[in-house]
C-alpha cells in the first residue's frame, strides 16, 4: 500500500485545487484545514505533508514543530514537510523543521517535483 499525502489548507479553493493536483498525479491524498488537525493525521501511513503556513489557531510552524516532537516521542520515522506559503519565509520554515519550500499557488510541476523528491515510500 502507497503511502497518503496529507494537505493543510484552510483556504477551501487552494486546498481542492492542489488535493486534485496530487490525485492526478496518481496519489491517495487526504486534506485537512487547521494545524491541529494537521498534528493528528501525521500518522505513518502519511508519506508527505504540505503544509500551508499561515493557519488559523495553531499555524504551520508551530504544528511542524509539534508534529517534529510527536515523531521523536513515539520513535517514527520523519515524516518530510514542505511548507506552502504565500511569503519568502525559507529560512524561518527550515529552521522549525520543514524539509522543503514551495510558493503558493503551488503547480502542478512544482507539486510533482516535490513527490519525486520528498515522498516516503
Amino acid at each position: 500500500m502507497s503511502k497518503q499525502i496529507l494537505v493543510v489548507e484552510d483556504d477551501p479553493i487552494l486546498r481542492d485545487m492542489t488535493r486534485r493536483q496530487i490525485s492526478k498525479l496518481g496519489f491517495e491524498c487526504v486534506t485537512v484545514n487547521t494545524g491541529e488537525a494537521a498534528v493528528e493525521h501525521a500518522a505513518p501511513e502519511i508519506g508527505l505533508i504540505f503544509m500551508d503556513i499561515g493557519l488559523p489557531g495553531i499555524d504551520g510552524t508551530h504544528a511542524t514543530m509539534l508534529i517534529r516532537e510527536k515523531e521523536l516521542q513515539e520513535q517514527r520515522k520523519r515524516i518530510p514537510i514542505v511548507a506552502l506559503t504565500g511569503h519568502s519565509d525559507r529560512q524561518r520554515v527550515m529552521a522549525v523543521g520543514m524539509d522543503d519550500f514551495l510558493q503558493k499557488p503551488a503547480l502542478m510541476g512544482d507539486i510533482k517535483e516535490m513527490i519525486d523528491k520528498w515522498l516516503v515510500a
